[in-house]
């Protein structure tokens, strides 16, 4: 405890020394003013505070900070991080997930796909069935515990076969639920924070307003892609498959546990809102009026409806969704720090800092001359080589504004160079420290970077591939 306070002494002082030779030497010039000097002496500490102590109550204080730069007024700052719809966003559908993990129904989707009888003696069929059981449900809820549930079902899986830590049919399906994970943390806007963000940066700092549908309308393709390529990444590794001859398809169809009446009605709720959300946006012409009404209503409200009958509907006097528990399940400080990196934007792009236009200023002469995709292409190789050591959130936070800084008003389809930032920013799996599930699989030791480091490599390099081949030139027609 004493050495990890020491640390943590260590990286504050350091922060500290950051901040104070940032407000020393850094002069209001090239357009940045005073307020943004004070304003970079919180941001870049903080930022690196994230990287080196954690990201709970580093939050919090750059809250406090913020307010104290002047560039934002204490009412703008709150409005904009924890007011943020990203985090009311998050805390609703996180606790859908919650009830649809209580009541079976997210275990029996599982159990479903890996019991066909197609995955009988077939090894790599078992593996893309399961992978395909969670990229379904991966769209509908947060990544992070969707990535809990699946390394707990992987463990109960391992054992049933035999399996030990180390061996390359184990790695196998903890690699899998790493790049399942990242692909749905961007793929979908329904419970996840990346998404929720930079569809805010895109609206408040581009006037690109996107909605679920047109999200979905690049995602869904993407994460069909990008399953694929966990699939050819699979079968160039080869791993040993010897041991699934243990795996018994119809002890485990006679131990699944069907849907209970709660169960049922959860399901039924969840699939109506799903509903509710998509359908203004794809039937717009059959019903104008209805479409019209609840997509100014917005999804939020859609989902707080859903969580509201969840808690009346009662089934043996007992509520479908115990609200309590419900909150007390919530990852606070993940929400709060969605919520914070929301707000971060602003006062980038402020008159009153002039970040973005010093921004734009200092790097322009640097890329005179070079053709804008080329600085395209340039920063999203920066944000997938960055995003894999170190936050998805605040690598897109940063690639992002850079990008906005030199592209802006020039050729640039800034809905497509957002998106691809977006995509490129959440495919981090190379390092434990690459984002906030990683962690689950590499420090039990499930996954080790010895084991994991070549195909891992693979992985990234071919997802490059797809964003440049599909993301580039069709997301244009979609989001523009």
């Amino acid at each position: 405890m004493k050495s990890n306070a020491m640390k943590m002494y260590k990286h504050l002082i350091i922060a500290v020394v950051i901040g104070l030779i940032i407000l020393l030497a850094v002069q209001p010039v090239n357009g940045l003013t005073v307020i943004g000097v004070r304003t970079l002496a919180v941001m870049i500490p903080t930022l690196y505070l994230w990287l080196t102590v954690g990201t709970t109550w580093t939050s919090l204080l750059f809250l406090g900070f913020l307010v104290m730069t002047g560039a934002m007024t204490s009412t703008e700052v709150w409005a904009g991080s924890v007011g943020h719809f990203s985090v009311i966003s998050m805390i609703v559908f996180m606790m859908l997930n919650y009830c649809l993990t209580e009541t079976g129904v997210i275990d029996l989707v599982c159990s479903w796909f890996i019991t066909r009888k197609i995955v009988n003696n077939r090894p790599y069929v078992f593996l893309c069935m399961f992978f395909a059981s969670m990229m379904i449900l991966g769209m509908f809820m947060d990544n992070l515990s969707l990535a809990v549930i699946y390394v707990g079902i992987a463990v109960v899986l391992a054992e049933k076969l035999g399996l030990k830590k180390g061996q390359p049919f184990y790695t196998c399906m903890f690699m899998g639920i790493m790049w399942v994970d990242t692909v749905i943390s961007i793929a979908s806007p329904i419970a996840h924070a990346p998404c929720l963000i930079l569809m805010g940066y895109m609206s408040t700092q581009l006037g690109i307003d996107v909605s679920y549908g047109q999200w979905l309308a690049v995602g869904v393709p993407f994460a069909i892609l990008m399953f694929i390529v966990i699939i050819i990444c699979v079968n160039i590794w080869r791993p040993d498959t010897s041991a699934y001859i243990n795996y018994d398809v119809e002890a485990e169809k006679r131990n699944m546990r069907p849907l209970d009446t709660r169960g049922k009605i959860s399901a039924a709720i969840f699939i109506v809102m799903l509903f509710m959300i998509l359908f203004p946006e794809l039937g717009s012409g059959l019903l104008p009026s209805f479409c019209a009404y609840w997509k100014n209503v917005g999804v939020i409200v859609v989902a707080i409806l859903a969580v509201s009958l969840l808690c009346v509907i009662h089934v043996d006097d007992k509520p479908l969704l115990d609200i309590n528990a419900a909150y007390k399940s919530l990852p606070m400080g993940a929400i709060i720090f969605a919520g914070v990196v929301s707000v971060m934007a602003t006062p980038v792009t402020s008159e009153a800092t002039g970040i973005n236009v010093w921004m734009a200023n200092v790097l322009q002469p640097l890329f005179t001359g070079v053709n804008p995709f080329v600085v395209v292409i340039a920063l999203t190789l920066g944000a997938v080589l960055m995003t894999n050591f170190m936050s998805n959130i605040v690598t897109m936070t940063i690639f992002f504004n850079i990008g906005v800084a030199l592209l802006s008003g020039g050729s640039t389809n800034m809905g497509m160079f957002a998106m691809l930032i977006g995509f490129a920013s959440s495919m981090a799996t190379l390092t434990p420290s690459a984002c906030a599930p990683m962690p689950l699989v590499f420090g039990p030791g499930h996954v080790t970077m010895k084991n994991s480091f070549r195909v891992n490599l693979i992985f990234i390099l071919l997802s490059v591939v797809v964003m440049f081949a599909f993301v580039v030139p069709f997301t244009p027609f979609i989001i523009h």
